[in-house]
């Protein structure tokens, strides 16, 4: 309580030590008009704006609070309504802390108010600024903020150490990323949940902390999770050895997911090179296959063909005869007949005509009773399910992936017996032959070595179809090639294939 005499405005030696006081302070006669204001109070006063007129003696500071306009008003009305309290002797004291729109900074203060102990009443009201501590409050509030989402953040767990790697701390997010409680990990050495590989790496991390303390040290190792997986996790580790309670603390967040995903880009990354490097031996080796071929059937045009044509010529020459006529016609009827047929099988080589006018069943057919005939293995052929309507496109990729199969079988499976069969499935068409030979090991098979395999996955890729093959040493072989109905640069209309009659 504050004791004073009666308040004299005149009394010098009163208004010298109100004057010293840093604070703001005002006397409030009981009906809340004010008595006595200090320098301080009149110097904020002519800061803000005020002037003697509205908050100097004989005005009336309840009023001059219950008028008070804008966004401060609400606490000029709770500091009349305290004040009026203390007046009355409702309350024993009254405090409200409140910002002040200062001109040049943002300030916060706290007005007191206590009661004049004297018969005539009143109070003293003391404004003293805050401003320092509301700040240092603020920053303390923002920095615990900080720290504890950073100990109980899911993604990073905080864990302090001892110099041998004892663990005296461990934050609440262990149990989201390492499965185990907190108490459950504290009074254990680390090395007791790291990976034996990588024990050695994490005491370097320590060791590194020890000689090093203002360097901060990053360590990536595999942590044994509650579930019993192994968890991959990276440590940002700093030596806080030297303050009380210290340790090397590590930063920790789970990086398992980010390494799954790294590894499966490496090694889509990887078959994308092997990909466009066995594309690059396709086209190389399709080329100088295409010349060989081109090479080929101009030597049976120059040779075979041309010996022929030869034959006729002698023949057409001897029926100038007449005694040789009846003999020299029917010899330049074989020889043209034998013409035809030539012709017929370099033809059906380039491309077979059954596959037009009959489809691929009666095309695949024809073509293992040849293969039969001339390679002296027998093939059992079937078909189920198979329109003649294919798409050509697709009709003649199956075709040549038949003829591939069954001539690398005829030179190397070495085998007694072939199958195919070709049939129709819910997703398209499958085409399937197997042989009793000596089989191979698929994955030991050297893409750039030749066509082969690789040129019948592109021909199928060209369809989006699939190829897989199945074999081992000693087993025979299986080799299978899907195709769709329909598919992207497989648009030949399948209603302008010829039906078999």
């Amino acid at each position: 309580m504050y004791a004073l005499g009666p308040i004299l405005p005149s009394d010098e030696l009163v208004q010298t030590a109100f004057d010293s006081l840093p604070e703001r302070v005002c006397v409030l006669e009981r009906d809340g008009s004010i008595a006595l204001t200090n320098q301080a109070w009149n110097q904020a006063a002519r800061e803000n704006g005020g002037s003697p007129s509205r908050c100097g003696p004989r005005v009336n500071y309840l009023e001059v609070c219950r008028s008070a306009r804008g966004p401060f008003s609400e606490g000029a009305f709770e500091a009349a309504f305290g004040i009026e309290s203390v007046l009355r002797g409702a309350a024993a004291h009254f405090a409200l802390d409140y910002p002040c729109p200062a001109p040049s900074r943002k300030a916060w203060f706290r007005m007191i108010v206590r009661p004049l102990r004297r018969p005539e009443g009143g109070t003293v009201i003391l404004h003293s600024e805050t401003t320092s501590h509301v700040l240092l409050a603020e920053k303390l509030r923002r920095t615990e903020a900080h720290y504890g989402a950073l100990l109980e953040n899911p993604v990073h767990v905080a864990t302090v150490l001892a110099a041998n790697g004892s663990i005296r701390y461990q934050s609440p997010a262990s149990e989201g990323v390492f499965g185990m409680r907190p108490e459950e990990l504290v009074g254990h050495r680390i090395f007791e949940f790291v990976h034996p590989d990588d024990a050695d790496a994490v005491r370097e991390l320590l060791r590194d902390c020890l000689r090093y303390p203002q360097r901060k040290h990053c360590c990536e190792y595999r942590f044994h999770h509650g579930n019993g997986t192994w968890r991959t996790l990276e440590s940002i580790a700093s030596n806080l050895l030297s303050h009380p309670g210290g340790g090397v603390v590590l930063n920790t967040r789970d990086i398992t997911h980010q390494k799954l995903a790294e590894r499966t880009l490496l090694a889509k990354h990887d078959a994308l090179l092997r990909s466009y490097e066995e594309l690059e031996a396709l086209a190389a080796r399709l080329f100088r296959e295409q010349e060989e071929e081109r090479r080929g059937v101009a030597a049976q045009l120059n040779g075979a063909l041309c010996q022929r044509l030869a034959a006729i010529s002698l023949q057409a020459a001897h029926l100038a005869c007449p005694r040789d006529a009846p003999g020299q016609s029917h010899a330049l009827q074989d020889c043209i007949a034998s013409l035809g047929n030539y012709l017929h099988d370099l033809a059906g080589g380039l491309h077979p005509a059954a596959l037009d006018h009959f489809g691929l069943a009666v095309a695949l057919r024809e073509y293992c009773a040849e293969f039969t005939r001339k390679e002296d293995i027998p093939v059992s052929y079937a078909h189920r399910g198979i329109s003649t309507r294919l798409p050509g496109h697709t009709a003649s990729t199956l075709y040549r992936i038949a003829e591939e199969v069954l001539t690398n079988i005829a030179k190397h499976a070495r085998a007694h017996h072939a199958w195919v069969t070709l049939s129709r499935t819910a997703r398209g068409i499958r085409l399937a032959i197997h042989d009793d030979g000596e089989g191979f090991d698929p994955a030991a098979v050297d893409p750039g070595s030749g066509l082969g395999i690789l040129a019948m996955r592109e021909r199928l890729r060209a369809i989006k179809g699939s190829l897989s093959i199945r074999s081992r040493p000693g087993a025979g072989t299986e080799v299978v090639a899907r195709a769709p109905l329909s598919s992207a640069g497989n648009h030949e209309a399948a209603s302008g294939a010829p039906r078999a009659r």
